[in-house]
């Protein structure tokens, strides 16, 4: 049969192991969703400093960019026919009788290098005038070595961008133009995605009309109506910017095919990608953290890409979630404090049911002593008053011997009595310490007496010895509670150490600082070590089974001792250092 105690601690232990796995459960849960909502919280913020970032990169390029593609055909020649010219005579001139030079042709752009052409004289820019051309700039103070420049960057240009890439790049540049501003998203993607691709649909859309000068209905309207002028012989198309590949990395230009008549053209600019990267990344610094953002080249993005895509260059920004915001929660100390107060709920809940169980196997025992303690009296009582009674005992000597049997055993039974009930007005409060002042000599010699009869009943003698400085000294205590104390400690020695070889009990008194110290010594086996920490334990009797016939007792007279000590201010403890028997201190405070 399962014993109580190991039922009560069974449940126990499972009734925390089942709170421990839901609390656990619990935190796995709550830092899951916080990491969660955190995560969310910066993906979020992210977005939001994306969408401003991109819409300064947007309004920073999309004049330059209007400038460009508003840039009449006629410039990407280094000395263009004037259109309309007169004398002073207003005599107007043939469309061929006056040249001009070409705005592109002294001025370099510091983002825009180099502007070319690519026609049926092949790779040509404004800016490398040749023949008597590269001459008349020479004359009227044009820098020569601006010139060797350009014509270095159209040598190098030559190099990758040859008619057909050209080509190529350019017809799927403007296929693509009819479906920009509405890009697709699927409707399972999550809102923020959703009203991100909407934002940059929308930047696409101020880009290509601010950019190019479009009409509204740009995405059904056929080529013909991106015209620089309705009654020009050549018409510009819109300027789309490209990527090419270089053997020094990606080449960013914008392009754009202008037709005449019977022909066509392709004219673009070359953009200094590292110079523009490096201003467009200042622009967006104070948006995130420093070093955490790039420009990274995307041709075609992906829809999760689009969020990021600048309008205006197939560019992505690319930049980290803050790390620095931190959850709304303090989450730490809400677990930490959940935790700790849980575990320090478990850990009374365990002291409350060791005390429970202690309290109940303590009360088991104590009624298992009481049990034997009363009726082994009880039964001496009943059958000698029934022998004298009856005329069995009519020696007058047998008669005084039952007599003092009963006497003993009246004192054996008052003795319990006095205990239990002592202990239990000490354990409710109720005791009330009657304290008056004394010396230590005179209450010593007063209390020895009846000291000497309990040890006179085990054949043992009681031997006091007063130090010379604690005779006289004086304490304030209740005599009978004291005496009570000394009184315990004796009978204790007289059931234990009844048998020793050297039968005294020595009672000594000594001061020691602020305290006089009794000690009460016996010469008897002593107090093993694996019982010393639990003998002021009421109803505890160390080694002693309860209910013994060989010392009896119910476990009371060390912990009443003890607490009638601490209760007058003072305190009785175990002396430790003495092997040879057992020797109790009882410490009061001196007056």
């Amino acid at each position: 049969m399962t014993s109580p105690r190991r039922l009560a601690w069974s449940a126990f232990t499972l009734a925390a192991l089942v709170l421990l796995a839901v609390l656990t459960w619990s935190t796995v849960t709550m830092t899951r969703l916080d990491q969660d909502e955190l995560a969310a919280r910066r993906l979020a913020t992210l977005h939001e400093r994306l969408r401003l970032g991109l819409w300064r990169l947007d309004s920073f390029l999309g004049p330059l960019v209007a400038r460009e593609a508003s840039r009449p055909a006629s410039d990407y020649r280094p000395f263009p026919a004037a259109s309309a010219a007169w004398t002073r005579g207003f005599n107007k001139l043939g469309p061929d009788d006056v040249i001009v030079p070409s705005p592109l042709l002294a001025n370099e752009l510091p983002l825009f290098p180099l502007h070319f052409e690519l026609g049926a004289d092949g790779l040509t820019s404004p800016q490398v005038p040749l023949g008597n051309e590269r001459d008349a700039c020479e004359a009227h103070g044009i820098d020569v070595s601006r010139l060797e420049q350009a014509a270095q960057r159209l040598a190098r240009l030559g190099k990758f961008a040859t008619p057909a890439l050209l080509e190529t790049k350019l017809g799927g540049a403007e296929a693509g133009i009819m479906f920009c501003g509405i890009n697709p998203v699927s409707p399972s993607d999550t809102q923020q995605t959703q009203q991100s691709v909407q934002e940059y649909s929308n930047r696409q859309r101020t880009v290509l009309l601010n950019s190019n000068s479009w009409s509204t209905n740009y995405n059904s309207a056929p080529q013909a109506q991106f015209m620089a002028s309705a009654t020009s012989m050549e018409t510009p198309g819109p300027l789309v910017p490209v990527w090419l590949d270089a053997e020094d990395g990606p080449q960013l230009l914008f392009v754009r095919r202008v037709r005449t008549a019977t022909a066509s053209r392709i004219q673009g600019v070359v953009v200094d990608w590292p110079a523009l990267q490096t201003q467009m990344t200042g622009l967006v610094a104070d948006l995130f953290p420093a070093g955490a953002i790039r420009l990274v080249r995307c041709d075609n993005p992906t829809p999760a890409e689009q969020p990021s895509m600048l309008a205006s260059v197939p560019v992505r920004l690319e930049a980290p979630c803050d790390a620095s915001i931190a959850s709304g929660l303090p989450m730490p100390l809400i677990l930490g404090t959940t935790w700790g107060v849980t575990l320090l709920g478990l850990v009374v809940l365990a002291f409350t049911l060791r005390a429970a169980i202690g309290f109940g196997e303590r009360r088991a025992r104590f009624a298992s002593a009481v049990t034997h303690e009363l009726r082994t009296p009880l039964t001496t009582f009943r059958m000698y008053s029934e022998m004298l009674a009856e005329g069995v005992v009519t020696e007058p000597a047998a008669q005084k011997e039952y007599l003092t049997t009963l006497q003993r055993e009246s004192d054996r039974l008052s003795r319990v009595v006095e205990n239990v009930l002592a202990w239990s007005r000490l354990e409710e409060g109720r005791f009330t310490a009657r304290l008056v002042p004394c010396e230590v000599g005179p209450l010593l010699d007063r209390l020895a007496p009846t000291l000497q009869r309990r040890l006179a009943d085990v054949r043992l003698q009681l031997v006091v010895e007063v130090a010379a400085g604690a005779h006289a000294a004086r304490v304030t205590i209740d005599e009978e509670a004291v005496g009570q104390i000394l009184f315990n400690l004796a009978d204790n020695a007289a059931k234990y150490a009844c048998g020793a070889a050297d039968a005294r009990i020595h009672l000594s008194a000594r001061v020691a600082g602020a305290r006089v110290v009794l000690a009460l010594r016996d010469h008897g086996p002593g107090v093993p070590a694996s019982v010393r920490d639990r003998i002021f334990a009421p109803f505890d009797r160390g080694a002693v089974v309860a209910g013994s016939n060989d010392v009896p007792g119910v476990g009371l007279g060390l912990a009443l001792a003890r607490g009638l000590a601490r209760d007058l201010g003072g305190d009785l403890r175990l002396d430790a250092a003495v092997t040879d028997g057992a020797c109790f201190l009882l410490e009061l405070p001196l007056v």
